[in-house]
């Protein structure tokens, strides 16, 4: 995930993802209304159980490098776009152009 950018707010419908963070750091807001919030640094695991609202953001200045595995090779198919809440968009600010 390239510095400076954000993902989409999303779900893995059925499907849980675990990460490792191999280089970098990544804040990953999560759980309802993304109202949780933590920082994982190289060296680091998270775990985002199925069905639960996360959105990677990379404010580092260096890109973040990460090994992901999920619980079904085609659980893309299961990916829900959600919208990005009110109070965490005037904190973040737009998407950064590029960043998706």
């Amino acid at each position: 995930m390239p510095a400076g950018t954000r993902g989409r707010p999303h779900l893995h419908e059925g499907h849980a993802s675990a990460i490792f963070i191999q280089s970098g750091q990544v804040e990953v807001w999560h759980g309802p209304d993304l109202a949780e919030h933590v920082v994982v640094r190289a060296g680091d695991y998270i775990h985002i159980p199925a069905d639960t609202p996360h959105m990677p953001v990379n404010t580092g200045d260096q890109d973040m490098v990460c090994l992901v595995a999920r619980t079904d090779p085609e659980e893309q198919e299961g990916v829900r776009l959600l919208d990005l809440p009110c109070w965490l968009e005037g904190r973040l600010g737009p998407v950064p152009v590029g960043a998706g």
